[in-house]
């Protein structure tokens, strides 16, 4: 059996991980500095096993781990799992900076590891039908909050790095033009938009709002023939001319399958016994990381 660490149980790990793991077959061992909240998770999933140490937790034997703690920490925890050959789920950024990025998908590539980072929308069932569409013109992706401008790292790395990652995953041509403005004052980025520009036209459009009134994510993708629309991850809809279609919802799916967490999940275990001969591509990881540095870098350039 599977011997799995989950590191960090706040909001994210009770919410979105553990309901999904607990079902899992998998010897669950969990690790918090927090010694009253471990026993608590503790005895409601009835896990036997706990650890407020990492080095504890390796020494358990452990084959993989969920790494739920603050971005800070990421860099040091990761490395640190990896050196001793354990396959690693972290939940996004994988790391504030695209050069720490490239220097922990190296270091898993070079000892033959899983490195997944928690891009659940490449699994949620709306966009994984979309990204099967052939010929998209237009892609634009909004992802809005109310009230909430924030540095500009953090703005990207920690919230626009989701549409970043979605356009990529959608957009099926090389980038030949990228393109970012947005707005900046007083050391707080309020909103910003990218632009993914193909060399046949084709054009992928990032917009985040945090001085809008509303919470929203809404995905459109055109084709010569048809719009595809998504509205918060889930639901679907197609217009053609001046006809829209709702796709069908299963009213039993839960949250956690519609929103993709289940599938990426469910993905990194069933990869753990064949790592050796399934690695995914760390270079999609590195790839969005490294383009979220430049969208800091030029946002920062702008006057």
């Amino acid at each position: 059996m599977l011997k799995i660490g989950i590191i960090g149980l706040g909001d994210i790990a009770q919410k979105a991980y553990l309901p999904i793991i607990s079902k899992k077959r998998v010897e669950v061992h969990l690790c918090s500095r927090n010694e009253v909240k471990l026993k608590e998770i503790s005895e409601r999933y009835r896990f036997a096993y706990q650890h407020q140490s990492i080095n504890s937790l390796i020494n358990a034997g452990i084959n993989g781990a969920f790494v739920h703690t603050s971005t800070f920490s990421h860099y040091e925890i990761v490395e640190q799992l990896l050196t001793h050959n354990i396959h690693v789920y972290v939940d996004k950024p994988l790391t504030y900076e695209g050069g720490s990025t490239e220097k922990l998908v190296r270091l898993a590539e070079q000892k033959n590891l899983l490195l997944t980072v928690g891009f659940n929308r490449r699994f949620a069932p709306a966009y994984q039908h979309l990204k099967g569409l052939e010929n998209p013109n237009m892609i634009i992706l909004q992802k809005n909050r109310k009230a909430l401008p924030g540095d500009v790292r953090t703005f990207i790395f920690d919230d626009f790095i989701h549409v970043i990652d979605t356009l990529l995953f959608l957009f099926p041509y090389t980038i030949d033009k990228l393109i970012v403005n947005g707005k900046r004052q007083d050391d707080q980025l309020y909103h910003v938009v990218v632009q993914f520009i193909a060399a046949n036209g084709a054009t992928a459009i990032g917009i985040m709002n945090r001085d809008s009134g509303t919470i929203e994510e809404r995905l459109e993708v055109f084709t010569p023939n048809k719009k595809h629309m998504v509205y918060n991850v889930s639901d679907a809809a197609v217009r053609q001319d001046k006809q829209e279609t709702k796709l069908g919802v299963n009213d039993w799916e839960s949250t956690l399958h519609k929103r993709g967490f289940e599938q990426i999940i469910d993905n990194f275990l069933e990869h753990l016994p064949f790592a050796k001969s399934s690695l995914p591509d760390n270079q999609s990881i590195l790839r969005t990381h490294k383009i979220c540095e430049v969208v800091v870098e030029k946002l920062n350039a702008l006057n």
